[in-house]
């Protein structure tokens, strides 16, 4: 347990910080009496203590308001000898203050563009035919069935829900998955960020009227007729490194492919990769 002994914070006190990127700025208010000696933490961890609040107005253009005084004396945060003149300080909150404003005009600004794209979404003529009925993963389901069935027609899809957050789709040769995800794709509407080890949020005007999932997955499987196409692409490309191999469906389909010539393709994939390479970018 450390504890603090530092001086009172005076009003145009320099502070700085590397949190959010706000770096220096000065105290231009503070709230309630300063108890700087009860501020102790815990292994250096936890901070607690204290009683004052501050208003520190940064030169980045942000405000921080109601800042607690065990945060301000934390390891974190840096308190400088350097004080500002009034005068200096009242710019300095000046020019935050008109930044505040300008990004919540901002913020404004770009909430109602999102509710008329909204309003036009629901009027769009192509996509009438979807569901506009809240029902989660049950809209998505239906809605990206309607579209596949439309865009590629007499191809069978299977479009289950997988789970109140999750769609799968699935058929056998067709359309390669990057011109089914140029449907699919738009009822994501979250994904997870393992840098801060949360879903984040990339919901669209499109996802507000016919649904959004966090999880939409795509799986195309090949018909025996397919990966003979496929293997007749390879031949007739790569006939001179084959040296009268057998390649056949039968093999690549047990996956022993990958023996022949991975000293060219790929260690560890050899022929039965390049022909996946190909499968993937060929539409039936």
């Amino acid at each position: 347990m450390k504890m603090h002994n530092a001086q009172a914070v005076v009003i145009g006190q320099v502070v700085s910080t590397n949190l959010y990127n706000l770096g220096r700025g000065v105290v231009c208010a503070i709230h309630g009496e300063q108890k700087s000696w009860s501020v102790r933490s815990l292994s250096g961890v936890v901070s607690y203590g204290g009683n004052a609040t501050f208003d520190i107005a940064f030169e980045s253009g942000h405000i921080s308001r109601a800042l607690p005084e065990c945060i301000l004396h934390d390891s974190q945060w840096r308190i400088c000898e350097e004080i500002k003149r009034k005068e200096e300080v009242a710019h300095i909150l000046q020019q935050a203050e008109d930044e505040e404003r300008r990004k919540h005009r901002e913020k404004e600004r770009e909430e109602q563009q999102f509710r008329d794209e909204c309003l036009r979404m629901k009027s769009a003529s192509e996509y009438a035919a979807l569901s506009q009925d809240k029902k989660g993963a049950v809209q998505v389901t239906g809605n990206i069935r309607k579209e596949l069935k439309a865009k590629f027609p007499g191809v069978k899809f299977s479009v289950r829900k997988r789970s109140y957050d999750s769609v799968s789709v699935n058929w056998t040769d067709g359309p390669t998955e990057e011109q089914v995800k140029e449907i699919t794709s738009k009822y994501r509407d979250s994904y997870f960020d393992g840098m801060q080890d949360m879903s984040v949020s990339c919901s669209s005007a499109f996802n507000q009227v016919y649904g959004g999932v966090g999880y939409v997955f795509t799986d195309r499987d090949y018909s025996d007729a397919m990966k003979q196409q496929a293997i007749g692409i390879l031949k007739i490309k790569y006939d001179h490194l084959l040296a009268n191999e057998d390649v056949s469906v039968a093999r690549f389909n047990s996956g022993d492919l990958y023996r022949i010539r991975p000293d060219y393709f790929g260690h560890g994939y050899g022929i039965q990769g390049e022909i996946n390479k190909i499968l993937a970018v060929t539409a039936a």
